[in-house]
């Protein structure tokens, strides 16, 4: 195919309508909108001008006249460009690729195509804070959070004394597993933890308590007159106490949820095995 050059001067020079790529996905080219960047997958010479097939970022297949002397840019096959357009005359189809017609036609040319980064993917929504550690098909029996963790018990859902399981789990909002798991293998209720329920003056709590190895995990929640002037409040946390001695607290920061409480107890079998607990001040 024979190269027609260019007839007169671009009149986006004369006027000012020549339009760089930006990191917009379209631009404005007279009364045109047009592509301003994509993957160039082929450049043909034409008679008239030079002919780029793109991909845009969407991956939909596009095509765009420019100036002969793009289609001699063969290193930009595969990359993804920035595209410029201005406002050109060519000649016109109807010459038929003869160079001695002066039908002419104004189109959007790009005028340059520079190399460009990579379109960015899109960001991935942003990860809501974990409210708790038990999944959907279990049973909140006890749950909260304090300041850095968040702290749940979780049960099987229709767990009894002889049937399903109980965990303590203890770990960061933001994190992919929790830091604590007791007891790691799932166990009954029954043999899981022990617990009971305590008065207190304008309402009473209950507790729940894991132990592995040395650590004694309790886990409370209660209802009392804790606040100013004796108003009742809801309260509870998490203490560990490691051969005797406190070695953690935790306070949960609202009041806690969940099922822990005497009929819970009674439902899985769960006793206070002789022990008590004193919820801290």
């Amino acid at each position: 195919m024979r190269k027609c050059a260019f007839i007169g001067v671009g009149i986006a020079a004369v006027l000012g309508l020549a339009v760089p790529a930006s990191a917009q996905d379209t631009v404005k080219v007279g009364s045109e909108t047009k592509r301003a960047a994509g993957t160039v997958v082929s450049l043909t010479a034409g008679d008239i001008a030079c002919y780029i097939k793109l991909k845009d970022d969407r991956g939909t297949i596009f095509e765009e006249m420019a100036d002969f002397p793009i289609c001699e840019q063969r290193a930009l096959v595969g990359k993804r460009v920035a595209l410029t357009y201005a406002l050109n005359k060519v000649q016109s189809p109807d010459c038929q690729g003869d160079p001695d017609c002066k039908k002419t036609r104004t189109v959007a040319l790009v005028t340059a195509a520079r190399v460009a980064a990579a379109s960015a993917p899109p960001a991935a929504p942003a990860a809501k804070p974990r409210t708790t550690w038990c999944s959907a098909d279990e049973l909140v029996v006890f749950n909260c959070a304090t300041n850095t963790r968040i702290v749940s018990a979780c049960a099987s859902k229709g767990a009894t004394a002889t049937s399903g399981s109980l965990q303590y789990r203890f770990g960061k909002p933001d994190g992919a597993e929790p830091e604590i798991v007791q007891p790691r293998d799932k166990v009954v209720p029954s043999k899981a933890a022990l617990g009971s329920n305590f008065p207190l003056s304008g309402g009473g709590g209950a507790w729940l308590r894991f132990t592995a190895g040395d650590l004694v995990t309790t886990l409370y929640s209660a209802i009392g007159k804790f606040g100013p002037n004796g108003a009742v409040q809801e309260r509870g946390g998490l203490v560990a106490t490691k051969l005797g001695k406190e070695v953690a607290s935790f306070k949960c920061v609202g009041a806690p949820r969940g099922e822990l409480g005497p009929d819970w107890f009674q439902r899985v079998g769960i006793t206070d095995g002789g022990q008590d607990f004193e919820m801290p001040e």
